[in-house]
């Protein structure tokens, strides 16, 4: 992925420039690196590549959000956070969207309890 491409999808994303985007860069190269690894194709094509840079950024506008929300309550049961804006900010609810357009080129996170 180019880091480049990832970081202008951010700006367009978060509307953030200069200084502001500069300090950003160690939350976008995290976020690209997290989609490395949930990567399920091996060699991607430009196509494919274009695409994972694109939830690149969505990822690390999602993990911008999250750093800037202030936590109301927290639940360790069910694991349930709720923030002062109450429900899913736009950009958790652009994640949800676009991973599951990229579903076709990613890894299942899900966990399953086997048998014991």
């Amino acid at each position: 992925m180019n880091i480049a491409n990832v970081t202008a999808g951010f700006a367009a994303y978060t509307g953030l420039s200069g200084d502001e985007l500069l300090s950003q860069s160690a939350l976008i190269e995290s976020a690209v690196d997290y989609i490395d690894s949930i990567t399920a194709v091996e060699n991607p094509d430009e196509r494919q590549i274009k695409r994972l840079e694109n939830l690149s950024a969505v990822y690390a506008c999602r993990l911008y959000e999250m750093r800037g929300s202030d936590v109301t309550s927290f639940t360790a049961g069910d694991v349930k956070i709720t923030s002062s804006a109450g429900g899913k900010g736009g950009a958790e609810a652009l994640w949800q969207e676009q991973k599951k357009l990229c579903s076709d080129i990613l890894r299942a996170e899900n966990f399953l309890f086997g048998r014991m």
